[in-house]
């Protein structure tokens, strides 16, 4: 049994209530399991379930809201911390299958960082003196990564979710990655910091840490994300599933999945 406030306050609770998750398994499974897991967890999504679902349906249907929700008792909200005490974010993102294999079908999104109709909003980036000295570090750092299969159907429908099977999920913390994939990392911070001053705020040649357009179409705002190619190779990093590369083709084998 785990209790709620170590789930969400510490990384010891939530890495042993992580590996005790059913992976293979619908999302409705899995959140059924980590309800038996922590009664406390079960409790306040009964008494907090109206509220939940009472917002948009894009609040309520996306998975990672859900996931957010169900699994680790947080309603959504705006707070620009990190969602788990210990410094965490949660998020959630698909693999798509392809010929062999599954890779990222979508970047995930980290957090808003300013709007090139506004400059002064990301000049704090541009002006930092390193990546570990932005302050939006925190938010880039340390997350859980919730990763499902792509369906068809409609993405914010809340029953295609929860039949959404999870093929894993687990803890991050980019400061213990590989040099070589620090490196990286920091040259993409390089760029955006380039681009910002040069006032030509692009993704363009960023390979694992990019700033992308967010928000609805024509929206200024920016924010940073970790590329497709990062997703499938931090997954294949972090559970020990061995990438396959092919030309330019990087998947994990499906079956490694099964």
């Amino acid at each position: 049994m785990f209790t709620l406030n170590a789930i969400q306050t510490t990384k010891a609770g939530c890495v042993g209530f992580l590996s005790q998750l059913p992976q293979g398994r619908a999302l409705r499974d899995v959140i059924a399991h980590a309800h038996s897991l922590c009664p406390e967890l079960a409790a306040y999504v009964t008494a907090n379930e109206s509220v939940f679902n009472s917002r948009s349906s894009r609040d309520k249907g996306s998975v990672g809201k859900m996931v957010e929700f169900y699994i680790f008792g947080q309603l959504p909200n705006s707070d620009p911390t990190p969602d788990l005490a210990w410094g965490a974010d949660i998020k959630a993102t698909h693999f798509k299958a392809t010929k062999g294999g599954y890779n990222a079908k979508e970047r995930v999104t980290i957090t808003n960082c300013g709007s090139t109709g506004k400059p002064e909003t990301l000049a704090p980036i541009a002006n930092a003196e390193s990546l570990e000295t932005c302050g939006k570090w925190a938010k880039i750092q340390k997350g859980v990564l919730f990763v499902f299969e792509h369906t068809s159907g409609k993405y914010l429908d809340i029953e295609t979710n929860l039949s959404k099977r999870l093929l894993c999920a687990f803890p991050y913390d980019i400061s213990e990655l590989n040099e070589t994939i620090r490196a990286q990392i920091n040259t993409d911070f390089r760029d955006i910091q380039q681009k910002i001053l040069a006032g030509e705020v692009s993704q363009k040649g960023q390979k694992y840490l990019h700033i992308h357009p967010h928000g609805s179409k024509n929206s200024t705002t920016r924010a940073f994300g970790f590329t497709n190619k990062f997703v499938t190779e931090l997954v294949g990093i972090k559970t020990g599933k061995p990438l396959t590369r092919k030309g330019r083709s990087l998947y994990i084998e499906s079956k490694h999945f099964n």
